[in-house]
């Protein structure tokens, strides 16, 4: 058997890890825009091949699959969900385990996603505004900040997925504060439209939700299209330094508890998350009546409200999310990528190890 994988980070590597268990003892081929080291010593001791290109050319990447004559393509990252890699190598007739362009709107573009929300009526909603402008954002929160009173303690984010980068959650309740507070949200927002200028695949650019306060986790899932199956809930460290200190980054470490949980939620807490996730799935599915074969994970935050709320979605494994489940599998990966094409997870008894994970992650200073 022949695997191909896409993408070069550290879930990337624990991807081909996973992959070089397997007891179908597969060749691995793999294709990132730089050299993994980890994931090309797996690569040439399975005697597969590896190569560099850029991995949200769609045509590139599915002749590559078909070069090399692979039984199917393995996505990583969500960028080549987003340009329609998944779509082109499904035509050329190779199983793909990644979400298709339309079905990754749920993470592509965070607006569409709670619209979609409202939409269903699916639980853990947040009030949410959109925005194409800076402009358009400033005279709508100086005209309606005083009758909308959640406009005054909100999360401020880039519309379009940007790498888990770009949010500021403002509280705006010390009235002696509102001035620099409201300077400050027009300063962010002004950046927002200029880090979203590189965007030009969604029109949306700034997001403003009401402001919720909780432990956020991530509930990573297995889709077929039929089944949606969850994995051990995980927790990442999203500030640069310990102890929730520093500007946020797309995750510096994460961990999971013993089994499924997490120390702050209860079984009844982990169904909730899970029938939000579900219940997404089965939107989006009919809204593009496409069927969803690959990853799928839920943001969530545990609000003293409402419970499980939803803050955004991946269409694939969380980085460094993924990492801490794919150490914890002990059924064979494979099985479940064939289960997955064939639309039978339903069948496959999918095992973790009810050990606890963690993983750290290290940068340079500055």
């Amino acid at each position: 058997m022949k695997v191909m994988g896409v993408g070069g980070g550290s879930r990337e590597h624990a991807l081909a890890e996973a992959i070089a268990r397997s007891n179908h003892e597969p060749k691995i081929f793999w294709v990132s825009e730089d050299r993994n080291p980890g994931i090309y010593r797996l690569v040439k001791r399975t005697r597969g091949e590896y190569a560099l290109a850029r991995i949200t050319d769609p045509l590139k990447v599915a002749s590559l699959a078909e070069q090399w004559g692979v039984d199917m393509v393995v996505i990583g990252p969500e960028e080549p969900n987003f340009h329609g890699v998944v779509d082109e190598v499904e035509r050329r007739g190779i199983p793909c385990i990644g979400a298709r362009r339309r079905l990754s709107i749920l993470e592509m573009s965070k607006a569409e996603m709670r619209r979609i929300q409202w939409r269903y009526g699916i639980g853990g909603k947040l009030l949410f505004k959109t925005y194409r402008s800076y402009m358009e954002a400033i005279r709508d929160l100086e005209k309606h900040s005083e009758l909308l009173s959640w406009l005054q303690n909100v999360a401020l984010k880039p519309a379009r997925q940007a790498g888990g980068k770009g949010v500021k959650v403002i509280e705006d309740v010390q009235v002696y504060l509102h001035g620099e507070k409201s300077r400050f949200k027009q300063r962010h927002m002004r950046w927002l439209e200029d880090y979203m200028s590189g965007y030009t695949d969604i029109e949306d650019k700034i997001l403003v939700e009401e402001r919720v306060w909780g432990p956020e986790y991530t509930l990573q899932c297995f889709v077929d299209g039929r089944t949606v199956i969850g994995m051990p809930l995980v927790q990442d460290n999203k500030h640069a330094h310990e102890y929730d200190i520093g500007p946020e980054t797309g995750g510096m470490g994460s961990y999971t508890g013993k089994g499924l949980l997490l120390p702050f939620i209860t079984r009844e807490e982990y169904e909730r998350s899970l029938s939000i996730v579900k219940s997404m799935i089965d939107a989006v599915q009919r809204e593009t009546d496409e069927r969803y074969h690959g990853f799928v994970a839920g943001q969530m935050m545990l609000t003293e409200i409402e419970g499980p709320t939803l803050i955004e979605m991946y269409s694939r494994l969380g980085d460094p999310e993924g990492v801490n489940v794919l150490a914890m599998l002990e059924t064979d990966i494979i099985d479940i990528f064939e289960a997955i094409i064939d639309e039978r997870l339903s069948a496959v008894k999918i095992r973790f190890s009810e050990g606890a994970t963690v993983g750290k992650g290290v940068g340079p200073e500055g």
